[in-house]
C-alpha cells in the first residue's frame, strides 16, 4: 500500500496543481461539470478501446526522448494491471500535462519520433480503472477517484452523492517506486466490471501490430508470452534486382512470439519506406514464411497505429499523416492519398507471382477515404515499371499488352497465331479487372474466333482449345468476343458460337433442345452460352414449353398421336433420371388421358387422392386413367401436375390479377405494392363448407405450403381469413393459441394446427367493418376478461384502421360498454387525451391506449361514444409555483424519470395541488405533474433547497 509524501517532498508540485484545479472549479460552478462530462467524453467515445494502444504510445515516446528502444512489459498483480516500460521518466512537465484536459508536455520538437502530442491519450486508463499509479524512477504519483470526492467535498463545493468526478484532474505524489529494471511503471486499479483475464488477451492481441506501428518499441511482455520485431534493411537491387526509387528503402520485418520458452517466427512483412514531401509512408506487404502464419492485414489505416479509417487495400500502410486527436481520423485538412506514396517499389520487392495479390479492387473500397488513396495508389502503379514481362525487363502497365491467362496449353494449341505477352504467371482470369484499371489493354478475342471459323479438326481438339482458351475468359465482355467461337453439334454440324446449344443431364436425346458434340464438351462453353441443363432446366426449357402448349392448343382428340405418347416419356424419363428436380408449373397443362378421353394434368386428380375427401360432390376434376397410373407412377405424375393434396399457382413479377384464383382481385385490390412472387393455393373455393376442419388439416400438413400458409400478406392467408369458416364464422374472427396477447379479445380456433394456422387468423390488425365491430363487441362483453394490454392494442389498431381508410367509423356499431384500463368492461367511461389526466381518473372509468397524438384519442372517444378526458374534465392549479425552464434540474429530473420532455414554459411546486372538477364536482389532488390550459408544465419538486 502506498502512502501521500509530505507536501515538502512533491517533486511534482501536485499540491499546487490540486489546489490551482479545485480554485477553478469553485470559481466556475459548471467548471467540475464540464470536466467531468470532458474526460467522461474521451472514455466513452474517443479512447474507449485504445487502452493499451495509448499506454504503448507513450513508452515508444518515452523511449524517442531517451534514444533507445522501448521494452513493454504487462502483468496482473490481483486486481492491478502493470504496463511497465523503459525510457524516459516522468517529467513534471509530463505531470501538468496529464492532470489538463488536451494540454501536451510533448512537442514536434522534443525528440525525433514522438507520436504523442494532445495530452489525452492518458484518458484511456479511466477506462478500465479508478485508481491509477505512475511510477517513475524520477518520482511517482496517483490518481484516485474517491480521493478527488473527498477532496472536492474538502474544499467547499457541493457535490451530489451520485456526482461524478474527473479520475484525471487531481495527482497526488507516492513513493512507490517503478518495477525493476523499468523507468515508469502505469499501475491500474481494476474496476470491478473489468475482466482482467479478457483484458490480457486483448493486449496480447495487440501486441504484433503496435511493435509494427511503434518503431521505438522493440519487445512486448506479457505473463504468458513475449513478444519482439526485428528489422533488417536490405538492398533490393543486389538481392531482387529491384530498382527503388531515391527516396526508398527496404526492410524485412520478422515478429517473435515466445511461448513455453520456445520462441518462432509470429508474422513476417516486407516493407518499403518512402519518404515524400516531408511525409513518410511505411508500406508493409505480408509474407508466409513464418513458422506461424502471418495474420491477415487489418484493414484499417496506420498513424502510426490504427485508426477507424477502414480500407481495402491487400497491404498495410503506417503513415506519418497527422490523425485527430483521438487518433480515429486524419485531420480535416490532411490529404490521404499522400499515403499511396511507395507503393510501385512495393511491388518490386515482392515475388513476381505475389504482385497481382497486392493490386487495389474496387470491390474492396470501404468507404470514401479508402476510394480516395485507393485511386492514388492506382496513379502510383499506373505508370511505374513493375509489371513481369515474359521476357526482358519489368513492364510498365500504362503500355503494356497481354493476353489474360496466357498459359503453355493455349500456346502449343494456337502455335504461332500469337506473340508472348506479359508473363504467364500473371495472366489469370482473377487480375483481369486490376489490370485493366491500371491501364493494361488484353487483345481481343473476337479475332481469334473469326480465324478458327471454317477450321476442320475434330472434336477433341475444340476440346483441347477450349480447355486453353478458359483462364482468357473471366469476365462477359470476353465472353461476348467469343461470341462466334465454332462449336461442334452432335448431329454432325458446326455451330457458329455456342449459343443455343446444351448440354443435358441424359443421355436420352430430347427433340426440343441442341446439344453439343460429347468430345467437345468442355466448361468453358458454358461461360459461352451452352446451357448445361439439369433435369428440371430442361424440362423449364421453353421449346418443351412450345411442345405442351401446342399440344394443348388441339382441340381434336384424334389429331393427339404417338408423338404426344413419345414427348410424354422423354419427360417421364428426365423425371425419373432425378427424382428431385422441379417440374415448372405450366408442365401442367400437358395433356393425359383420363375417362377416356385427353386432359390437361391440372384438370385431373389421382385415384384415392386425399384431396377428393374435401371437396364439394360436384368439382370440375377428372380422374387420370388406371393404365396410366401403373405405367408411369404416382410420384411421376404427381410431379407432372397430377393432384394429389391442394397445389399452388405461381408467378414471378406478377402484374395483375389474372390468375384464376377466387376473389382474386378483392385481394389483389389490399396490396399497397406489386408483389414481387406470387404463390398461392388454388381451388380454395371448391371445398365443401362442411369439410373446412379436414381440408385446414390438409393444408397444415403439407411442407410444400408452409411458406404459403404463413404469409399473412399473401393470397392464400387473406382467402381463407375471409372465406374460409368454422362453426358458422371465417377464420379471421379466430387466433391462434399462440397470439396469446389477444387473449379475450379473439376465441381461439379449435383445431389441432391452429398454430400452424396462425397467418390465416386474426391478428392485432384490422381488415375490416365487420372485423372491427367483432372486437369491439367483444371488448364491451363484460363476460370476457380482457387485459388493459390486450384492450389498449385492440382500440389502437382499430383506430389505426380509420386513419388508413379500411374502416369508416360512421360504420361501426356503437357498442354498450368499454373496457377501462382496469380489465372491467363499463358503461361509463371517458378516452384520456392528455396523459396527465390518468393522475386524476379512476382505472374504472378510463380508457387508455398508446397513441401519439389527442386526434386519435378523440377518434377513438367518436367511436366508442364516450367523452374524452379533457371534455369531461377541469382543472385548476392552486398556486402559480416558481417560474422555472426546460434546462433545469427539476425539469431535467421530471424527464429522466418519466421519459417525457418538457417544452415551453416550466413551473415548480413545493406541493403540486390541483383541484379537478367534474359533473359540478371538485376535488384538491396532490400531484407530481400537470399541464395547464396555457400549456405551462407544473412539476413538484425533487431538490432541495
Amino acid at each position: 500500500m502506498t502512502t501521500d509524501r509530505r507536501d515538502n517532498d512533491d517533486p511534482f508540485g501536485t499540491g499546487r496543481l490540486r489546489a490551482a484545479t479545485l480554485d477553478a472549479w469553485r470559481s466556475s460552478p459548471t467548471r467540475l461539470v464540464e470536466d467531468s462530462n470532458a474526460e467522461d467524453d474521451l472514455v466513452t467515445v474517443g479512447y474507449r478501446d485504445r487502452l493499451f494502444t495509448e499506454l504503448a504510445v507513450n513508452a515508444a515516446d518515452a523511449a524517442a526522448v531517451s534514444n533507445s528502444p522501448a521494452r513493454i512489459a504487462v502483468w496482473l498483480d490481483d486486481r492491478e494491471l502493470h504496463v511497465a516500460n523503459t525510457g524516459a521518466p516522468l517529467s513534471a512537465d509530463g505531470v501538468r500535462s496529464l492532470v489538463a484536459l488536451r494540454a501536451s508536455a510533448k512537442s514536434d520538437d522534443t525528440a525525433a519520433g514522438v507520436i504523442g502530442r494532445y495530452g489525452v491519450g492518458f484518458t484511456a486508463t479511466a477506462t478500465v480503472a479508478d485508481h491509477v499509479e505512475i511510477r517513475s524512477t524520477t518520482g511517482s504519483i496517483r490518481f484516485d477517484r474517491a480521493d478527488t470526492v473527498a477532496a472536492v467535498r474538502n474544499s467547499g463545493i457541493s457535490l451530489r452523492d451520485d456526482a461524478s468526478v474527473p479520475l484525471l484532474r487531481l495527482a497526488w505524489p507516492v513513493e512507490a517506486a517503478p518495477a525493476a529494471d523499468f523507468d515508469t511503471d502505469v499501475v491500474l486499479g481494476l474496476t470491478p466490471d473489468v475482466d482482467a483475464q479478457a483484458l490480457l488477451s486483448d493486449i496480447a492481441a495487440q501486441a504484433p501490430d503496435l511493435l509494427l506501428s511503434l518503431e521505438a518499441v522493440e519487445s512486448i511482455t506479457l505473463p504468458d508470452r513475449s513478444f519482439r520485431i526485428e528489422r533488417t534493411e536490405f538492398d533490393a537491387a543486389e538481392e531482387d534486382g529491384a530498382q527503388l526509387g531515391p527516396d526508398s528503402s527496404a526492410r524485412r520485418l520478422r515478429v517473435f512470439v515466445d511461448a513455453d520458452g520456445a520462441e518462432r517466427v509470429y508474422a513476417s512483412w516486407l516493407e518499403v519506406t518512402h519518404t515524400r514531401d516531408g511525409v513518410v509512408n511505411r508500406w508493409l506487404a505480408p509474407q508466409s514464411d513464418a513458422a506461424v502464419a502471418a495474420r491477415p492485414v487489418r484493414g484499417v489505416l496506420y498513424a502510426p497505429t490504427a485508426t477507424d479509417i477502414e480500407l481495402g487495400l491487400p497491404a498495410r500502410i503506417i503513415t506519418s499523416l497527422p490523425p485527430t486527436p483521438d487518433r480515429r481520423r486524419l485531420l480535416p485538412d490532411v490529404d490521404i492519398a499522400s499515403a499511396a506514396a511507395g507503393y510501385a517499389d512495393l511491388l518490386r520487392i515482392v515475388e513476381p507471382s505475389d504482385r497481382l495479390a497486392l493490386l487495389p479492387a474496387s470491390h474492396r473500397i470501404a468507404g470514401l477515404d479508402d476510394a480516395r488513396l485507393t485511386e492514388a495508389v492506382v496513379d502510383e502503379v499506373r505508370d511505374a515499371p513493375w509489371l513481369p514481362a515474359a521476357e526482358g525487363p519489368d513492364l510498365v502497365p500504362s503500355r503494356a499488352t497481354l493476353l489474360v491467362g496466357l498459359t503453355d496449353e493455349l500456346a502449343d494449341v494456337l502455335g504461332d497465331l500469337f506473340a508472348d505477352l506479359v508473363h504467364p504467371d500473371l495472366s489469370t482470369s482473377s487480375s483481369l479487372v486490376a489490370l485493366e484499371r491500371l491501364g493494361v489493354t488484353p487483345i481481343g478475342l473476337a479475332a481469334l474466333a473469326d480465324r478458327l471459323v471454317g477450321v476442320d479438326r475434330p472434336a477433341s481438339w475444340w476440346q483441347r482449345l477450349y480447355a486453353a482458351l478458359a483462364p482468357l475468359v473471366p469476365t462477359a465482355r470476353e465472353v461476348e468476343e467469343l461470341a462466334a467461337l465454332p462449336v461442334p453439334r452432335a448431329d454432325g454440324r458446326m455451330n457458329i458460337g455456342a449459343r443455343g446449344l446444351s448440354v443435358v443431364a441424359t443421355s436420352r436425346p430430347l427433340r426440343w433442345i441442341r446439344t453439343v458434340d460429347p468430345d467437345a464438351d468442355h466448361p468453358l462453353l458454358e461461360r459461352l452460352g451452352v446451357q448445361r441443363l439439369s433435369v428440371a432446366e430442361a424440362l423449364a426449357d421453353d421449346g418443351l414449353r412450345a411442345l405442351v402448349e401446342d399440344e394443348e392448343a388441339v382441340d381434336d382428340e384424334d389429331a393427339i398421336d404417338d408423338e404426344d405418347s413419345t414427348l410424354l416419356d422423354e419427360i417421364v424419363e428426365l423425371l425419373v433420371a432425378d427424382p428431385a428436380a422441379d417440374a415448372p408449373e405450366w408442365l401442367s397443362r400437358m395433356t393425359l388421358p383420363a375417362d377416356g378421353e385427353w386432359r390437361s394434368a391440372d384438370e385431373l386428380l389421382l385415384p384415392n387422392a386425399p384431396l377428393l375427401s374435401v371437396l364439394v360432390d360436384d368439382h370440375p376434376f377428372g380422374i387420370v386413367d388406371d393404365e396410366l397410373v401403373a405405367r408411369v407412377g404416382v410420384d411421376v405424375l404427381r410431379r407432372i401436375g397430377v393432384g394429389w393434396g391442394f397445389t399452388t399457382v405461381s408467378d414471378e413479377f406478377p402484374t395483375a390479377p389474372d390468375h384464376d384464383l377466387p376473389d382474386e382481385e378483392f385481394w389483389w385490390d389490399g396490396l399497397a405494392d406489386l408483389p414481387e412472387t406470387l404463390t398461392a393455393v388454388r381451388d380454395l373455393d371448391l371445398v365443401d363448407d362442411e369439410r373446412w376442419p379436414e381440408a385446414l388439416t390438409l393444408l397444415a400438413r403439407d411442407e410444400s405450403l408452409e411458406s404459403v400458409l404463413a404469409d399473412r400478406q399473401g393470397y392464400t392467408a387473406w382467402w381463407l381469413r375471409h372465406q374460409a369458416e368454422i362453426d358458422g364464422h371465417a377464420l379471421g374472427w379466430y387466433r391462434a393459441p399462440s397470439e396469446s396477447a389477444l387473449a379475450g379479445v379473439r376465441d381461439v380456433l379449435d383445431h389441432p394446427y391452429a398454430d400452424s394456422l396462425a397467418a390465416a387468423l386474426g391478428g392485432s390488425d384490422v381488415e375490416s367493418v365487420a372485423d372491427a365491430d367483432t372486437l369491439l363487441h367483444n371488448l364491451a362483453d363484460p363476460a370476457r376478461e380482457v387485459s388493459a394490454g390486450a384492450a389498449s392494442t385492440t382500440y389502437a389498431a382499430i383506430v389505426r384502421a380509420c386513419r388508413h381508410g379500411i374502416v369508416e367509423p360512421m360504420d361501426l356499431a356503437v357498442p354498450e360498454r368499454v373496457r377501462a384500463v382496469s380489465g372491467r368492461a363499463v358503461t361509463d367511461a371517458m378516452v384520456i387525451d392528455r396523459p396527465w389526466h390518468v393522475q386524476v381518473v379512476d382505472a374504472d372509468a378510463m380508457v387508455v391506449f398508446a397513441s401519439a397524438n389527442a386526434d386519435d384519442a378523440a377518434l377513438l372517444a367518436d367511436i366508442l361514444d364516450v367523452p374524452t378526458s379533457s371534455e369531461v374534465l377541469s382543472a385548476v392549479v392552486a398556486s402559480e409555483g416558481e417560474p422555472s425552464t426546460a434546462a433545469d434540474t427539476d425539469a431535467v429530473l421530471f424527464t429522466a424519470l418519466s421519459g417525457r420532455a418538457v417544452d415551453g414554459e416550466v413551473r415548480v411546486h413545493d406541493d403540486l395541488v390541483v383541484t379537478v372538477a367534474r359533473d359540478g364536482e371538485s376535488v384538491d389532488v396532490s400531484l407530481d405533474w400537470w399541464v395547464d390550459d396555457r400549456g405551462i408544465t407544473h412539476l413538484r419538486r425533487r431538490t432541495r433547497r
